[in-house]
C-alpha cells in the first residue's frame, strides 16, 4: 500500500508530500465526504469544524444498527438509544434479533446471556428458576435461534404481524390501551390463520393455530415473571423495521423492564446524510472524498455509484486496501492505518470513553482518518496523538497524570452516557405504526422472500481478505470460504420436485436402514451427498425484479419455508485472498457470490417477489462437518432444568459411559474426576468435600499401573472443563487458538479434502424435527488423554506425556506416519500435508486464486517448494536457501533479480504475523492443541521470579514446591481468554481450591467417549435446557436423549419413581 495519484486512468505510486498537496483547498461547499459510522468524539469535533466551512457529510453502513436508537427516540420522546442488560433478564423474547451472533455488541450480549444461563453447582435449587429462558421468533436459523428454548419459525417479513400479536395479547392481559395502540394492532393482526397456511411454524401440528398458542403462552410466562418482580427483556433485530422495534419497546414498558433490563441512554445523532442523499445531491465537477468502507462494492444496487464517481471533479480515497473496487477508480489514494497502528478514541456501547492506542508504527506509512480530516480542514494540528489528547482534556481536564491513567486503564471512569428516565409514548408509536406499516403478502413458491444477513465471519465484507476469518466455519452451516443460498427442506422439494430432491438428498438408505427425514435419526449429514468435505451443490439463479445473481443452494434445517437466506460480504471482484472473478461455475477457489447486486435501498434486509431458477451448473462447497447428528450417541449430554433436581447424576446413566458398562476397565472414574488409585469410587460416592486431591493416573515412574506418588513427579496437573450450557458456539475460541498458535490457513481446496488445520473446532449437532430442530454445540480439541491412544502407536516417540499430564508433540521427531491421527478417537490431530507456512497464495496465469493454494490435480501451484516455480530454476526454495546461507535464516521468495539480491518483503510480514513463543511447523509434521503450553511455561517462569528470594529461606522441601505452584487463574489459554461466555475453565486439577477442580466434581461433569478408558483431561459439563411446559413445542426430555433411548433401548428420565426409591434406572 502506497500513496498514489491516477494518471491516464491508472494509479501510480507517488511521494506522500504530493498526495497531501491534493487535500488542500477541499474545505468548501463543493466537497462531499462519505464515511463509515464512528463513535469517535475526536472525529465528531473535526467533522463539526468542516461542516461550518460548508463541507457536506454522509454516512453509509451496509449493516446499519441505527434503527434501535431511531425507534427508541420515537417511543420515549427524546434522543435516546437502548442498552440491553441480558444478565438481568429471566426471560428473553427475540423478534428476529440475533443478539448472540450478528447484532451489535454481540460478545457483550453473549457474556450477559451466558451469565444468566449458568448453573453454578449441583446444589442449586430449582435450576429452571435460576436459569434464564429464551424465546426466538425468526425466519433464518441464527446462532441465537440455535440456543433458544423455544423457537417460532416464520418468514422474516411476517415478524411484524406476529410482533403485533404479542403486543395485542400483552395489552389484553394487562387491560391497557397504551395510548390507542390496541386498536391499530387489532386491525393489523387480522386473521393469522389466513396468512399462515401450513407454515410449520412450530413443532407439533405444524399449522397456524399453533402460532396463537405459542404467542399466548410466551406472553403469559413473561407476565408471570413480571408479577413475581423478575425482569424480562424483549429485543428486535436490525433487519426489522422501526414498527417492530416500537412493539418491543411497548412490551418492555408493559412488563416493567425500562430502566432495568432496557436502559435508555442519551444519544446525539450526528445528523449526517445517507448514501441515497449523496446520490441525489452530488453535482458534476464537485469533489468526492470516501473515508473507509467500499461503496463501489457494497452500495445498494439502485444507487448508481459509478455515475457519482464519473461526475466527480476530484475523487480522493482513504482506505485500508488499495485493491478494493472503490480505490481502483479514485484519483488520489491515501493508505489508511490499521487501528492497532493508530491514535484515536471511541465510545463503548454504554458511552464510556476509551483510547485507541498503536501497538506498532504504521507498516506502510498510512494516515489515520483523524489526520486526513485535519489536513482537509487546514488545521495547524494534524498529529492524531495530539488531536486525541486535546479531545480527552476537553472532557476530563488537563494533566499528565489524568492522561497517563486513561491510557493505562483503557477507559475514562465515569464517562458513560447519561441514563434517561422516560415513559413510553403510545400515541407517537401508534402514529408511526399507522404511517409506515406495510401490508404483508405471505411468501410462496413463486413469490419467495429473500433475507440478507450479516456474515458471522467476514461481516459485511470488510474482512473479506482475512484468511483466518474466511477459513473459520460459519457456526450454523459449518461452511468456509463461500456463501450459499439457504433454503428449508420443503422449499427445496418445491424447487426440485420429490424425485430430484431424493436424488440430491440422503433420503433412501443410510447404512442399510430407512431414513425418516422427520426424525433426522440417521443422515450422514442432513443435506447433500458429499465426498469428504466436498459438497457438489446445484447452482440456482435468484431473480428479484430485473436483477439476478447465481449461487449454490444449501439445505438448512429450521429455515422458514419459501425463504432464501443470503450472507452478505462475499463475491468481491478484487482482493488477494477473498477476491473472486469469473462465472461461479468456473471458479474453484471460493470467494462466494455478490449478494449486493440484488440488494436495494427499499429492500436492504428483506426482499419479496423473488424466484429461484435451476441452472445446469454445480459448485463445490467446502464444509468442515459432514456428520450433522449424533446418531443416538451420548457425545453431548443434555437435561431439562426442571428434571435436573431429581436426576443430578443423569450423565452417568448414558449406556456405554455408565459404571455398569466399564467394569472390565481399570478402576477409575470415566467422567473425569481427579483420580486417586483404588479410592476413586469412595471419592465419587462420598459427600466429604475434604478428601485429598490427586492427579490422574500418570505413566511416569516405576509403578506403571497406579502411577508414582505425587511428590515424585510434579505438584500441578493441568486440565480443562467446558460448560456446554453457557457455550453458544460463537467461534471466538477457534480464531483465538489460530492466532495464538501460528496455525496456518490452507485454502478452500484443502478444507474440502478434510485438511483444515484448526486445533479447536465447534461441532454442531441437529436433533428432532427437521422443521424446528434442537441444536447443540460442543468445542473439541485435543483431550490430553492420560491413556492416550496416539502415544502407543507413534514409532518415533514424537507424541509424549509430560509430568504435568500434558500430551505434547516433539515436532523434530515427527516423521509423518500419521498413525497417531488414525488411532485418535477424537480426530483432533492435524497434519501438514504441505508447507503451508512457507508458500504464497496460489496463482495461475497471473490470476490470484482465492482460497486455492493448489491446482485441481492437487499439485503445488507457484509455491516456493514446487520444482516448477519459475523463480526456483527447477530447485526447491529450501534447497536454494541451503546453497546460499547469505539469504538469512528464513527462505525468501526471489523476484528473479539474483544479482541484486532483492527479495519479496512478504516474508518479513509473515514473520510479523507469527507468535514468537510458538514453533512454526513445517511439511510432514503432525500438530494439535497443547493447552497453550507456552503460556504455562511463561507463568511458571514468572512465578519462580516472584518467589525466588522467599523460597531460598524455606527449609521444608514440600513448602518450597508449594511456593512454586502457579496460583489458580494465572494461566489462561487462548480459548478461555477469548470466550465471551466464560464457558472454559483451565487449571490445576489436583488443587482442591481451583475452579477446574470444583467443576470436575460436579455431577454434570463427563468425558466424551469415556468408555474407551482414554481418561481425557478435558471434560464437559452437560447441557441444561430450560423449556416452558405450557408451550406447544415443549419437549419433556431433550431430543438427543429421545434418540439415545431409541437407539440404545435405554430409559433415561423415564423411571423417576425408581430414582425416588434410591434405585438405579433400568437400562
Amino acid at each position: 500500500m502506497n500513496f498514489k495519484i491516477a494518471e491516464n486512468g491508472k494509479l501510480n505510486v507517488i511521494a506522500k508530500a504530493k498526495v497531501l498537496e491534493q487535500l488542500k483547498g477541499l474545505a468548501n461547499s463543493k466537497t462531499h465526504v462519505l464515511m463509515e459510522q464512528s463513535s469517535s468524539p475526536s472525529r465528531a469535533a473535526l467533522v463539526a469544524g468542516l461542516k461550518a466551512k460548508g463541507v457536506r457529510f454522509y454516512e453509509y453502513e451496509p449493516i446499519d444498527f441505527s434503527v434501535h436508537a431511531e425507534a427508541a427516540s420515537i417511543a420515549f420522546g427524546s434522543s435516546v438509544k437502548p442498552v440491553y442488560k441480558f444478565d438481568k433478564a429471566k426471560a428473553i423474547l427475540s423478534l428476529d434479533c440475533d443478539f448472540l451472533g450478528t447484532e451489535e455488541a454481540a460478545f457483550e450480549n453473549i457474556r450477559g446471556f451466558s451469565a444468566g444461563r449458568r448453573v453454578k453447582d449441583d446444589h442449586t435449587e430449582n435450576p429452571s428458576e435460576v436459569m434464564n429462558r429464551l424465546y426466538v421468533v425468526e425466519g433464518l436459523l441464527s446462532l441465537t435461534g440455535t440456543n433458544s428454548d423455544h423457537r417460532l419459525r416464520i418468514p422474516t417479513g411476517s415478524v411484524s404481524r406476529v410482533a403485533a400479536l404479542f403486543l395485542k395479547e400483552a395489552l389484553e392481559l394487562s387491560n391497557t390501551d397504551a395510548g390507542g395502540f390496541i386498536e391499530e394492532l387489532k386491525e393489523f393482526v387480522g386473521n393469522l390463520n389466513e396468512d399462515f397456511p401450513n407454515s410449520h411454524a412450530v413443532e407439533g401440528e405444524g399449522n397456524s393455530a399453533n402460532i396463537g398458542k405459542w404467542v399466548k403462552e410466551c406472553v403469559a410466562d413473561l407476565a408471570r415473571l413480571a408479577d413475581q418482580g423478575k425482569k424480562t427483556l424483549v429485543v428486535a433485530g436490525y433487519r426489522q423495521p422501526k414498527e417492530v422495534h416500537l412493539v418491543a419497546m411497548a412490551l418492555n414498558s408493559l412488563l416493567g423492564n425500562v430502566g432495568e433490563t432496557l436502559v435508555l441512554q442519551s444519544f446525539n445523532d450526528a445528523g449526517n446524510g445517507s448514501i441515497k442523499d449523496l446520490a441525489a445531491n452530488f453535482e458534476k465537477g464537485e469533489n468526492l472524498i470516501v473515508l473507509g468502507g467500499d461503496p463501489a462494492y457494497n452500495a445498494p444496487a439502485d444507487i448508481d455509484w459509478n455515475g457519482i464517481v464519473e461526475r466527480a471533479g476530484k475523487f480522493v480515497r482513504h482506505g485500508f486496501y488499495n485493491v478494493d473496487q472503490t480505490s481502483q477508480k479514485s484519483d488520489v489514494y491515501i493508505p489508511a492505518t490499521h487501528y492497532l497502528e493508530s491514535w484515536g478514541d471511541a465510545l463503548t456501547s454504554d458511552g464510556t470513553l476509551v483510547p485507541v492506542q498503536p501497538l506498532i508504527a504504521p507498516l506502510f506509512g498510512g494516515l489515520t482518518e483523524l489526520e486526513v480530516l485535519a489536513r482537509i480542514s487546514g488545521s495547524e494540528e494534524v498529529d492524531p496523538y495530539k488531536i486525541t489528547r486535546a479531545t480527552f482534556e476537553g472532557i476530563a481536564g488537563k494533566g499528565d497524570s489524568k492522561w497517563d491513567k486513561f491510557l493505562h486503564d483503557g477507559f475514562l471512569a465515569g464517562s458513560e452516557a447519561k441514563i434517561v428516565s422516560a415513559e413510553f409514548d403510545g400515541e407517537a408509536a401508534a402514529t408511526e405504526w399507522r404511517e409506515n406499516i406495510q401490508k404483508f403478502i405471505p411468501p410462496s413458491k413463486k413469490n419467495l422472500e429473500v433475507t440478507f444477513f450479516r456474515d458471522h465471519c467476514v461481516d459485511d465484507g470488510r474482512w473479506g481478505n482475512n484468511g483466518w476469518l474466511l477459513e473459520t466455519p460459519n457456526p450454523v452451516t459449518r461452511i468456509t470460504w463461500d456463501n450459499v443460498l439457504l433454503v428449508s427442506l420443503n422449499t427445496a422439494r418445491d424447487l426440485l420436485g420429490e424425485s430430484e430432491s431424493k436424488k440430491l438428498l440422503d433420503f433412501e438408505k443410510v447404512d442399510g436402514e430407512d431414513f425418516d427425514p422427520k426424525t433426522m435419526d440417521l443422515p450422514g449429514r442432513f443435506g447433500f451427498h458429499s465426498d469428504s468435505g466436498r459438497f457438489h451443490q446445484k447452482v440456482f439463479k435468484l431473480k428479484i425484479g430485473d436483477r439476478e445473481i447465481e449461487g449454490p443452494i444449501w439445505l438448512l434445517p429450521g429455515m422458514a419455508d419459501n425463504v432464501v437466506g443470503i450472507a452478505l460480504g462475499y463475491g468481491r471482484g478484487v482482493g488477494r485472498v477473498g477476491g473472486a472473478t469469473g462465472p461461479l461455475s468456473e471458479r474453484t477457489g471460493g470467494g462466494g457470490f455478490d449478494a449486493y447486486k440484488v440488494r436495494t435501498t427499499k429492500a436492504q434486509h428483506v426482499a419479496s417477489g423473488a424466484e429461484l431458477l435451476p441452472t445446469n451448473a454445480k459448485y463445490e462447497v467446502a464444509c468442515t462437518q459432514e456428520q450433522g447428528v449424533m446418531d443416538g450417541r451420548p457425545v453431548v449430554r443434555e437435561c431439562n432444568a426442571d428434571d435436573f433436581d431429581g436426576h443430578k447424576d443423569f450423565v452417568k446413566h448414558f449406556d456405554l459411559d455408565s459404571v455398569h458398562h466399564t467394569t472390565h476397565l481399570v478402576k477409575g472414574d470415566d467422567r473425569g474426576y481427579p483420580w486417586e488409585k483404588d479410592e476413586e469410587l469412595k471419592r465419587i460416592n462420598s459427600s466429604d468435600e475434604d478428601l485429598p486431591a490427586s492427579p490422574y493416573r500418570n505413566n511416569f515412574g516405576d509403578d506403571k499401573v497406579n502411577g508414582p506418588k505425587l511428590m515424585d513427579v510434579q505438584r500441578q496437573q493441568w486440565g480443562m472443563v467446558i460448560d456446554l450450557t453457557t457455550c453458544v458456539g460463537c467461534n471466538a475460541c477457534v480464531v483465538a487458538c489460530q492466532s495464538e498458535n501460528n496455525i496456518p490457513i490452507v485454502g478452500k481446496h484443502q478444507v474440502a479434502l478434510g485438511r483444515e488445520m484448526s486445533w479447536m473446532s465447534i461441532h454442531r449437532y441437529f436433533s428432532g424435527d427437521e422443521h424446528n430442530p434442537q441444536v447443540t454445540y460442543q468445542g473439541v480439541s485435543c483431550q490430553h488423554c492420560e491413556d492416550a491412544p496416539c502415544e502407543t502407536v507413534c514409532p518415533v516417540n514424537a507424541t509424549v506425556h509430560d509430568q504435568e499430564g500434558l500430551n505434547l508433540m516433539a515436532y523434530n521427531r515427527c516423521v509423518g506416519t500419521r498413525y497417531c491421527s488414525n488411532n485418535c478417537p477424537y480426530k483432533v490431530r492435524r497434519f501438514n500435508y504441505y508447507d503451508y507456512n512457507r508458500r504464497p497464495m496460489g496463482s495461475e496465469g497471473g490470476e490470484i486464486k482465492p482460497g486455492q493454494f493448489f491446482n485441481d490435480d492437487n499439485s503445488l501451484n507457484n509455491s516456493p517448494l514446487h520444482p516448477g516455480n519459475k523463480s526456483s530454476n527447477g530447485e526447491w526454495e529450501l534447497i536454494r536457501w541451503y546453497k546460499d546461507p547469505s539469504r538469512g535464516s528464513v527462505p525468501g521468495l526471489d523476484d528473479g533479480k539474483k544479482e541484486g539480491g532483492e527479495f519479496d518483503p512478504e516474508w518479513d510480514l509473515i514473520k510479523l504475523s507469527k507468535n514468537p513463543d510458538v514453533t512454526v511447523r513445517m511439511r510432514g509434521v503432525m500438530e494439535k492443541c497443547t493447552y497453550c503450553v507456552q503460556r504455562i511455561q511463561r507463568a511458571k517462569i514468572e512465578q519462580k521470579s516472584k518467589v525466588r528470594d522467599s523460597v531460598e529461606k524455606l527449609d521444608d522441601p514440600e513448602a518450597k514446591i508449594a511456593a512454586l505452584d502457579v496460583p489458580d487463574g494465572t494461566i489462561i489459554p487462548a480459548c478461555q481468554q477469548a470466550c465471551p461466555a466464560d464457558g472454559v475453565s483451565f487449571g490445576d486439577i489436583s488443587d482442591p481450591t481451583s475452579e477446574v477442580y470444583r467443576l470436575k466434581r460436579q455431577n454434570r461433569n463427563y468425558s466424551v467417549l469415556g468408555y474407551l478408558d482414554t481418561r481425557p483431561r478435558t471434560t464437559y459439563l452437560a447441557k441444561l435446557r430450560n423449556p416452558n411446559a405450557s408451550m406447544p413445542d415443549y419437549f419433556d426430555i431433550p431430543n438427543t436423549v429421545t434418540e439415545y433411548n431409541k437407539k440404545n433401548h435405554a430409559h433415561i428420565f423415564e423411571s423417576k419413581e425408581s430414582n425416588a426409591d434410591g434405585k438405579e434406572p433400568n437400562h
